[in-house]
């Protein structure tokens, strides 16, 4: 046996002995720039990073190059290279137009061509009485209470839209009564419970949707300086606009996956099937089945079902498309996996530039979640991994951040003041945004994002 052959098989075996006690992480779950102790080979015992070396965005494009979508880190360096493998179980970080035409929704349209959609405050604005906590962690004890009633809602919201498909009418005070509440909670503490609901809202479903489009669209709102009556009617908007959904999804199965033209057409109709399913509903405001109507419309005229341009669409439905749009982006589909918050964000704000949602919500929306959204993960400029816990006035590259990972991978003291960072008052920077640990989320960059939202 020559000694190159020796040589190559003693590697192999090496590299089969360390795989026996690795684990697998995904190529996007990477931290760059931390450093392993330990080599990494790929199945076939080639080694791809020597011991000591720090992990960089050559090496991560080099594994997206040999369609390597995971890769092998010794359970040494899993911790220390990737959040996901850190706080893995951690509770607290994972807990045709006249196909659509009918009577109702052409009262609709003579309405809405009417031009009398204008908005107006009636009182102060809400935005005035909402508490700013500045460098300051979340209520815990609130939390877990915020993190109980997203589910309760969920649950009761599920069981209306269930109710409703079968005829049964719910309670117009029932919706109004969650809308009210969530404007409580938002003006206590809007980072908390935006992030809180986001949490909470992981399993996907359809009422979680509306929920988190109910209350993102109505911090919007507040941003965009409207009143509290106002800004509680967007959130009913929101709670209520998709219920066409599950008639939807009766008719198509699941509507998170590639549908095909007829199955598309099919689930354009869902506006119409929510106004039918809420026609009877008592104490609803006027504005709302309009609302609901446009709320997949979009500036440009390319929207949904009646293709209106901006100055024709209800203010309330262009903010709770953006509210859509940054929910659906952040929510994995059968074909495609979720974005990371920041790249949803990168993506929206390019979507402002052909009009495909409107400019003034989505501005109002970095200004609420920031570039790096509240519940975001990043690292920073140390090399220590952090969570966005605040917005931070209008400094969007700058939020208030929560340190939770140390540069050598240990795990940091959340009780401990000293780990919350105004990054404007601060020496760090953000220096890369993270996936989510525990979920599949990629960036802009992978080939697996459709630009479908």
């Amino acid at each position: 046996m020559t000694t190159e052959i020796k040589e190559q098989l003693e590697q192999t075996d090496e590299s089969q002995d360390a795989n026996q006690d690795t684990v697998s992480i995904r190529v996007e779950d990477l931290i760059v720039g931390r450093k392993i102790n330990n080599p990494i080979y790929d199945n076939n015992g080639v080694l791809l990073l020597a011991a000591g070396s720090v992990v960089n965005s050559r090496f991560k494009q080099l594994l997206r190059d040999r369609n390597m979508p995971d890769v092998n880190i010794h359970n040494q360096d899993a911790a220390a290279v990737s959040l996901s493998a850190a706080f893995s179980g951690d509770e607290d970080l994972e807990s045709g137009q006249g196909l659509f035409a009918t009577e109702l929704t052409e009262k609709l349209d003579k309405l809405i061509e009417s031009g009398s959609m204008f908005v107006a405050n009636t009182g102060p604005a809400m935005r005035d009485s909402m508490v700013v906590h500045g460098c300051k962690g979340y209520d815990q004890e609130h939390r877990e209470k915020l993190f109980e009633q997203q589910q309760e809602f969920g649950e009761s919201l599920d069981g209306m839209m269930r109710g409703a498909l079968k005829g049964e009418v719910p309670k117009g005070s029932d919706i109004a009564g969650m809308a009210a509440s969530y404007l409580t909670q938002l003006t206590a503490d809007a980072d908390n419970v935006i992030s809180a609901a986001a949490e909470a809202g992981k399993d996907e479903t359809l009422s979680q949707h509306c929920l988190q489009m109910s209350l993102l669209g109505m911090a919007i709102g507040a941003e965009l300086n409207l009143d509290e009556s106002n800004v509680r009617n967007i959130g009913l908007c929101g709670l209520v606009h998709d219920w066409g959904m599950v008639r939807v999804q009766d008719k198509i199965g699941k509507w998170r996956r590639k549908l095909n033209p007829v199955e598309r057409m099919e689930m354009q109709k869902h506006p119409i099937f929510s106004l039918e399913m809420l026609e009877d509903v008592a104490g609803i405001p006027s504005v709302v089945p309009v609302v609901c109507y446009q709320v997949h419309e979009q500036p440009n005229g390319k929207g949904y079902p009646r293709n209106r341009t901006q100055n024709m669409i209800h203010m309330f439905a262009r903010i709770l498309n953006v509210a859509h749009c940054y929910v659906s982006l952040t929510t994995s589909r059968e074909d495609r996996p979720a974005l990371m918050p920041y790249a949803a964000m990168e993506y929206l704000l390019r979507q402002t530039n052909d009009k495909s949602i409107d400019s003034a919500a989505m501005r109002a929306l970095l200004n609420l979640l920031s570039l790096f959204p509240v519940g975001s993960f990043v690292t920073l400029t140390d090399g220590s991994a952090a969570r966005v816990i605040r917005r931070n006035e209008n400094l969007y590259t700058s939020p208030i951040v929560q340190i939770i990972q140390t540069a050598e991978g240990e795990r940091a003291d959340p009780m401990n003041p000293e780990n919350i960072l105004d990054l404007n008052k601060s020496h760090h920077e953000i220096d890369q945004a993270l996936p989510t640990p525990g979920k599949d989320e990629i960036d802009l960059s992978s080939e697996l994002f459709d630009g479908q939202i």
